[in-house]
């Protein structure tokens, strides 16, 4: 159960790992990439048992930066650079680091956030880089960047190391079912995790993945590691673009890339290769629901789909379909995967058990019960094929006059007008109901939907507790960076509008 890469640099030490549009670069170049590093965190006063902050894009140095921690014998605690300066405080708050790693395009940004080393502060200590930071037109900013990092001598000694139980990643939740909490995930988490994914998709070394999700979101990270461990090749572009993916695409330069289902949209509004390059074998929508005009947009333009369901208490997947099973069966998170049970509770949660499923959290006690079973706070049922569909969030339901009405059905109703490419649904405090129903739409592009020919769909199709008394069109919904609805701000946006009439 040792690291993906360590093992790579022993069975294909030239086979190319990780592609940064600079050049390619080999197990072997990334192993010892990452040997260096960990020698010198070890030199920085990185000890067994530490958190190691980072504050990075996807990129060579980065990826490097998830191995050379658990060598260390550290836990690699990475942050999103699209989180606001107090996000960032926050969850460096709930995993305190030894030391914050970051690239130099975001040197002056962990400064900021961290401090400059002084008493009291971890160390901010730059990421081996290819060249300058970009954007970064100083001269000399690239030669700073390598002599602080030739400063710090890399130890000599024997590095640590990680057991199969050590913990390797604490990963910050996307706070959608409230506060954020860190998840301690442990080399055995991943390691399960990557075997089931590679049987239940066939990855192997002919596979080319996109690095599109932020390392700092247990998408990003796992699906970097399940890739490695397959000896496939990992792109990396940075941060997130559009117009990166299209260009990837139309050059026939990856076959896998996971996608959040905004992101997904936005590709398909931009347009597709047409034809689509016969390289792609596997679009990975997960992070949160696909609403089925997109699942039906994606299939008729003939990607090739698949849809998962998981979380980062259980390291990424705990259920995926492929893509001939999304066709046959539109909008199933598929089989759980091997390794994992799923099983439903009398109230209709999504309950998951197995090696993937991480016991703790950083600071905030366990995450399983005393029968090994997490309980997801997400709703669902299994069909009698044994598969799974995600109907809704337990802790989203509105109690309406006495009426228990589920978000997820009012969105599914809403977004089956033709005008409406989307919508989210919230409840509302109300003095009479105990709660209303709130619902926010994005139109279809081109289309303007009205409000009123809207409501006269709910009624249609919903029962008097379910429909919308507070509806706005918006250009988007609101969204964390991690991709899924931030519906706080949501309900803060609705709470201001007109009850439909």
């Amino acid at each position: 159960m040792g690291d993906a890469v360590a093992r790579g640099a022993r069975t294909h030490p030239g086979r190319i790992a990780l592609d940064d549009g600079g050049g390619g670069l080999s197990y072997r170049d990334l192993d010892a990439a990452a040997d260096r590093l960990a020698r010198r965190l070890v030199t920085l006063g990185v000890e067994p048992g530490d958190a190691v902050a980072m504050l990075a894009s996807a990129g060579p140095g980065a990826v490097a930066a998830i191995y050379a921690a658990q060598r260390a014998g550290a836990a690699l605690a990475p942050l999103n650079p699209a989180l606001a300066r107090h996000e960032m405080r926050d969850a460096l708050a709930l995993a305190p680091p030894a030391v914050v790693l970051c690239d130099p395009a975001h040197l002056a940004l962990a400064r900021d956030v961290v401090g400059t080393g002084g008493a009291g502060e971890p160390r901010v200590f730059p990421l081996e880089s290819r060249g300058a930071p970009p954007g970064d037109r100083r001269r000399g900013a690239g030669r700073a960047v390598a002599d602080a990092i030739r400063r710090v001598i890399p130890s000599d000694g024997p590095l640590p190391g990680s057991g199969p139980d050590d913990v390797v990643a604490i990963l910050r939740t996307s706070g959608t079912g409230g506060r954020a909490r860190a998840v301690a995930l442990t080399r055995r988490n991943f390691h399960a995790s990557a075997r089931a994914v590679h049987a239940r998709l066939a990855l192997g070394p002919d596979d080319v993945w996109y690095a599109s999700l932020s390392l700092a979101h247990i998408g990003g990270m796992a699906l970097v590691d399940r890739a490695l461990a397959a000896g496939s090749r990992v792109v990396t572009r940075g941060e997130w673009r559009l117009a990166v993916l299209v260009e990837l695409l139309e050059a026939g330069a990856i076959s896998h890339v996971s996608l959040v289902p905004t992101m997904l949209g936005r590709l398909l509004d931009a347009g597709l290769p047409d034809p689509l390059p016969a390289s792609l074998r596997c679009v990975l929508v997960g992070g949160a629901g696909a609403p089925p005009a997109l699942v039906e947009r994606a299939l008729t333009a003939g990607l090739p789909l698949a849809l998962t369901y998981g979380m980062t208490e259980a390291c990424s997947q705990v259920a995926t379909a492929p893509p001939a099973l999304v066709r046959a069966k539109p909008g199933s998170a598929g089989a759980p995967l091997d390794g994992v049970e799923v099983r439903i509770a009398a109230d209709g949660e999504i309950e998951v058990c197995g090696d993937m499923v991480a016991r703790a959290y950083r600071q905030g006690g366990p995450i399983t019960g005393p029968d090994g079973w997490y309980r997801t706070g997400d709703l669902g049922v299994l069909d009698q094929d044994g598969h799974l569909w995600v109907t809704g969030r337990k802790a989203r339901r509105i109690v309406s006059g006495g009426v228990n009405v589920h978000p997820a059905e009012v969105e599914r109703v809403l977004a089956a007008h033709p005008a409406v490419a989307e919508a989210a649904v919230v409840g509302l405090p109300d003095p009479e109901w105990g709660e209303r129903v709130a619902a926010a739409i994005v139109p279809v592009v081109a289309r303007k939907p009205g409000v009123q020919a809207i409501h006269r769909h709910c009624r249609e199709m919903l029962g008097p507790a379910g429909r919308p008394r507070a509806l706005v069109v918006l250009p988007e919904l609101p969204r964390n960076p991690n991709g899924k609805i931030d519906r706080a701000r949501l309900a803060a946006r609705l709470s201001g509008s007109d009850p439909g009439k």
